[in-house]
């Protein structure tokens, strides 16, 4: 596979990543009894960030879809190697817009059908920050950068499972906890040993770090 990356517009992505969070910033100072503007300002938000996920639709070039385009990698954690690495190909781009699309689907269908025990405020809030948690899983180049997502996943799960489940939520809620926790332990030490096992092989094990592109340079050859 070539996995040469194209690094043109490399800002669309991590805009239509944390733009949610913005959302969610200006929602923390509307006043809880405001139900009606919380949910206007939180699906203005999804809307806009479909809107950003559309226009990327647009710019990515599709006969090259086996490679990674909108690439960008910086520094992020460097004691522990992670780095800030983000792209997107053939396949993970029709998931990062599916993303996008199912909240603002979910958010017009809530409008009016928020779960008991109500709260929109923070039902919708809860909603972005999935949103934002989602589309990073799919555009994320670096283990550990992954792992961080992935988490941001589970933490508004858990809470909306808890608060606005059914009626065994409490129960559903706990195991979906300790399911999710030893789950992402596991996964977290298993990217901290292929990391060592590649460090090790590797040509200059001083460049190492979590990126998929380090690895794919510097593992082993099984074709």
């Amino acid at each position: 596979m070539d996995f040469l990356p194209l690094q043109d517009k490399q800002w669309l992505l991590s805009l239509g990543t944390f733009l949610p969070l913005a959302g969610v910033l200006v929602m923390l100072f509307i006043p809880k009894k405001d139900e009606v503007l919380a949910k206007g300002v939180a699906l203005a938000t999804a809307i806009a960030t479909l809107a950003v996920g559309v226009y990327t639709m647009l710019q990515f070039d599709y006969d090259q879809s086996g490679q990674l385009q909108f690439f960008t990698k910086n520094d992020w954690i460097k004691p522990i190697k992670a780095t800030y690495t983000v792209g997107l190909d053939g396949i993970s781009l029709p998931l990062y817009i599916l993303s996008m699309v199912i909240t603002v689907l979910v958010m017009v269908y809530s409008w009016n059908h928020v779960p008991n025990p109500g709260n929109a405020k923070a039902f919708f809030i809860l909603m972005l920050v999935l949103q934002t948690g989602m589309a990073g899983t799919f555009i994320a180049q670096d283990l550990i950068l992954f792992f961080v997502f992935f988490e941001v996943v589970l933490l508004p799960m858990y809470f909306m499972i808890g608060v606005w489940g059914g009626e065994n939520r409490q129960y559903a809620s706990l195991k979906f906890f300790l399911y999710t926790m030893f789950g992402s332990a596991l996964m977290l030490v298993a990217f901290i040993a292929l990391f060592i096992v590649t460090k090790n092989n590797a040509a200059d094990p001083n460049a190492a770090d979590f990126s998929f592109l380090w690895f794919n340079e510097n593992g082993p050859d099984i074709a």
